[in-house]
């Protein structure tokens, strides 16, 4: 697909092809300085609005404004604090409160400069501000630009579930500068290689095989093999959001390692798991199982728990887990059709499948499985 914004780019543009809503995602090192003129190319005068947590904000913050103003565009800046925890209603409130005092018009643009809560909060207040406002992402993750940046999902929580009130709704532009990477702590850094690597068991083998003989580089964060791994996910990513925006079927293997992780992330708030953390410890549980069912060779299975232990991600969880409270999470999952849940399982590295005939057995062994510290 052309477009008249791909030629002079100094990195890659991969784009999400969804007819009159296609838009490019920019990935390049050192490019954040020039964010201003594409802002202008998409969106001309419009002002713009940025939203970010107080951490991102006294790193990249006064630097973001600066750089807009550059471009002679009017921009404001709004800070929430950072967590999960802002992801709700009560702060999708204040930024409301906060659009009106800025007089926030529909062709004006919300910039969601951050990782996955910032994308995911500022794109709900985007589509559902006045019903709907220019968006644009900036992530500074590697979680958010390889994952959650990307396919306009967005979303806050709710008490009883994660995610559970929220809209499709697509950024006019990503624009990904991973130098900002640097600035990641590496707990962070392990969390976007988690949807990395679910990304490649998914739906690329070689890129597998890649992460396995570059991982040591990809810690090290050298830039030109971190760079490839940004635009692979983002090629996968894409494919898979331009063939199925609204996850009616192909676009629901996005959630290999999500359905158990997600329960995670709700029943056990206070073993302090990150959202990537989580998502392993899904993948561990998903690629056991499916071993067990005979989908998976036991060895290539064992290959996934040895890439995420590579990438200092946990693979088993010390002392007792909650099997039950956490199976009973799982019957909350949005996957939930027809009162059964629709698992995602590898085939093999590469490819995957659904599954939707899974006991109760099964699904609470696999839990049970990540209790053991197998090395």
């Amino acid at each position: 697909m052309a477009s008249e914004f791909d030629d002079k780019f100094p990195g890659t543009v991969v784009f999400v092809d969804l007819a009159q809503r296609s838009y490019p995602i920019y990935v390049g090192s050192g490019t954040f300085r020039r964010l201003g003129k594409y802002f202008l190319r998409h969106f001309g005068q419009r002002r713009a609005v940025i939203v970010t947590d107080d951490n991102i904000k006294a790193i990249f913050g006064s630097r973001m404004l600066s750089d807009l103003k550059s471009a002679d565009l009017e921009a404001r800046l709004v800070s929430i604090p950072p967590g999960e925890s802002s992801k709700r209603l009560e702060m999708a409130e204040l930024l409301y409160d906060k659009m009106f005092d800025f007089s926030l018009e529909r062709s004006d643009v919300i910039l969601a400069l951050g990782g996955g809560v910032i994308g995911d909060l500022a794109g709900f207040v985007a589509a559902t501000f006045k019903r709907g406002v220019n968006f644009v992402q900036v992530p500074t993750t590697l979680l958010a630009m390889v994952d959650s940046s990307v396919g306009g999902k967005t979303a806050i929580n709710h008490p009883r579930g994660k995610n559970m009130i929220g809209a499709f709704y697509q950024p006019k532009f990503v624009y990904a500068d991973t130098e900002t990477l640097k600035t990641l702590p590496r707990r962070e850094m392990g969390c976007g290689l988690a949807e990395t690597v679910k990304h490649a068991v998914i739906r690329d083998g070689q890129f597998f095989e890649m992460l396995e003989a570059y991982s040591q580089a990809i810690m090290e964060l050298q830039p030109d093999i971190l760079a490839e791994v940004v635009v692979r996910n983002c090629r996968i990513k894409a494919e898979i959001v331009s063939a199925d925006e609204r996850e009616a079927d192909l676009r629901r293997i996005l959630n290999f390692g999500h359905t158990i992780g997600h329960a995670i992330e709700t029943v056990l708030v206070e073993r302090d798991f990150h959202h990537g953390e989580a998502v392993a410890l899904g993948m561990v549980a998903a690629a056991r199982l499916a071993a067990n069912r005979s989908l998976l060779k036991t060895d290539q299975a064992e290959r996934i728990v040895n890439l995420l232990k590579t990438f200092d991600l946990p693979v088993h969880v010390t002392g007792e887990l909650p099997v039950d409270q956490l199976h009973q999470a799982m019957q909350h999952d949005k996957k939930v059709s027809g009162k059964k849940l629709h698992f995602v399982v590898p085939t093999s590295l590469g490819s995957c499948t659904l599954v939707n005939d899974l006991t109760e057995t099964e699904i609470k062994n696999a839990i049970k499985s990540l209790t053991e510290n197998i090395s």
